[in-house]
This record gives structure tokens, sequence and C-alpha cells, in this order.
């Protein structure tokens, strides 16, 4: 599935990780050479021990993108060579290797390990946009949650909230969506939400008590593999309105007394309280 990382140095000792040793004016340039793969496409990248990068775009040939990391690549490389050694000896107690068991063995270690230095440390450094990793689903944002309370409770207020309208006026959208906080929006009603100024601020209420939270990254653009082609979205909640409007009025009135002790356990003013519970 990935590229074999691979690195350059003309007749490299036995045993030794191979690294391209460029002469600069100051100091010799430790270069290593990996590759990976995301959505589609396959890339190769070199990281530089003076602190740059550059990743190589295989289906554009002259297309590159240059990039600063903090990676240690002299201890990198070091560590690759120790890896090597140790595998090789290790696998050689069992049987003899030959050169091209050697060299799959050198070329397999050398893969994982600078995939896992481009992963965990250079992609989610890049400005923009980054890679995807086959393996990072799960990480693909942030399951809805609430600081205080629970996700449970956070809606049930909601759903006092909705239960307790005057009236559930005609309109377009057949729900009340709350989004949650993200790095880039404060939690609030979404612009697709059913909306009265009541509910604006019940929600603003519940938002800043619970202190909801979430994200995921939405697909916009027609790279697939790249973030770029993401942005960050709020996770949301919804409540259906349906309900609510069915609902007999004694039901109301009851949900009404709920929800008023509810805002008091908030520490909600007396005045708004009376305005937000008054039919």
């Amino acid at each position: 599935m990935f590229e074999a990382a691979t690195v350059a140095l003309v007749e490299p000792p036995p045993n030794k990780v191979i690294v391209s040793e460029e002469q600069t004016d100051e100091r010799n340039l430790i270069v290593l050479k990996g590759g990976f793969s995301s959505g589609d496409s396959s890339y190769q990248f070199e990281l530089k021990s003076d602190g740059t990068g550059e990743i190589f775009y295989s289906d554009f040939a002259n297309d590159s993108e240059e990039f600063a990391h903090e990676a240690k690549v002299e201890k990198l490389a070091t560590e690759i060579e120790e890896t090597i050694r140790e595998q090789i000896a290790l696998q050689a107690q069992e049987n003899a290797l030959d050169d091209a068991e050697i060299e799959s063995i050198r070329e397999e270690i050398l893969s994982e390990m600078l995939e896992e230095v481009f992963w965990g440390e250079i992609n989610q450094t890049l400005e923009d946009p980054f890679f995807r990793s086959f393996y990072d689903d799960g990480e693909w944002g942030e399951e809805f949650q609430t600081e205080r309370g629970t996700v449970d409770e956070f809606i049930e207020f909601l759903e006092l909230c909705v239960l307790t309208e005057r009236e559930i006026l005609p309109s377009n959208e057949d729900y009340l969506v709350v989004e949650a906080e993200t790095e880039f929006d404060e939690a609030g009603i979404s612009e697709c939400s059913y909306y009265t100024n009541r509910l604006g601020d019940l929600v603003e209420i519940a938002c800043e008590y619970y202190k909801p939270s979430g994200f995921r990254y939405d697909y916009n653009d027609g790279c697939y593999d790249r973030s770029s082609g993401y942005s960050m979205s709020s996770e949301s909640v919804s409540v259906s309105l349906s309900e609510a409007a069915r609902a007999p009025v004694r039901e109301k009135m009851l949900g009404m007394v709920r929800l008023k002790s509810r805002l008091a356990a908030m520490e909600i003013e007396r005045e708004k309280i009376e305005r937000l519970t008054a039919f």
C-alpha cells in the first residue's frame, strides 16, 4: 500500500541506513527519503537535517511542496540504522539471509519508520493542506460532547425548549438544530434550524451551560485526499418539532414547570426565567 522509503548514498557500508549527505557551506546535509499513500495517490517526500523537507506529487511530475519541520533527522537516521541491524540479527538467528532478504528488511523498516514520522510529526504541521491517512478515520473529527453534564441532558433540555414553545409556526425547517463549538465557530443554532427569538435565547443559555463541542471534516472540492478539500464543520444535534406541535396543552404546561426548574438550577436571572417560561 505504501511506497517503500528510500534514501541515497553511493556504495553504502553493509547494514547502514542509506542517507544522502549533501555538502553545504557549513555542514553535511542528511536527507531521508520516504513515501506514503493517501486516497488514490502515492507520494514521495524528503526530510533534510536543516529543518526543511519536500513532498513530490506522483500525478504531477514537476509539482512539489516544500515544508519546514522539527524532526531530528540525524537521530532518526541512527534509530533506523539500529532497528535494521537488530531485525537482521534477529531473523538471521532463525535462517540465513541472502542479499535480497536483507534488502527487503531494510526497505520495510525504512518505509514503516519514515511513514510513522510523516503521519505523526509532519502531516499535521503542513500549512495547508494536510493529507489524509488510511488509518485516521477515527481521528478525523470529534464526536458531539458536552463539557458539563451529558449529551443526553443537553438534548433533553432542548426538547423542553421546543415542547414549551407557545406556537410552532409554519416553516421550511422541521427541526431545532444546534451546532457544537469548534476552533472556528461558537456553539449555537444552525442557519438551517427552525428559529424563534425565544428558542435563540434558550439555546444560548444551554450552550453557555453545557458547552457542547465536536467537529468533523467535510469534503468540499475535487481533490479527494487532501484536507484542503475538506473543511471543519460543527457536529450538531437536532430536535423534531412535529411531536411538540402535537403535544396537548397540559403536557406543555408541565414541561414549562420543568423548564423553569432547570433554568433556576442553571442560576439564570429570575426576570429572564419568567420571560422565557410565560405563556
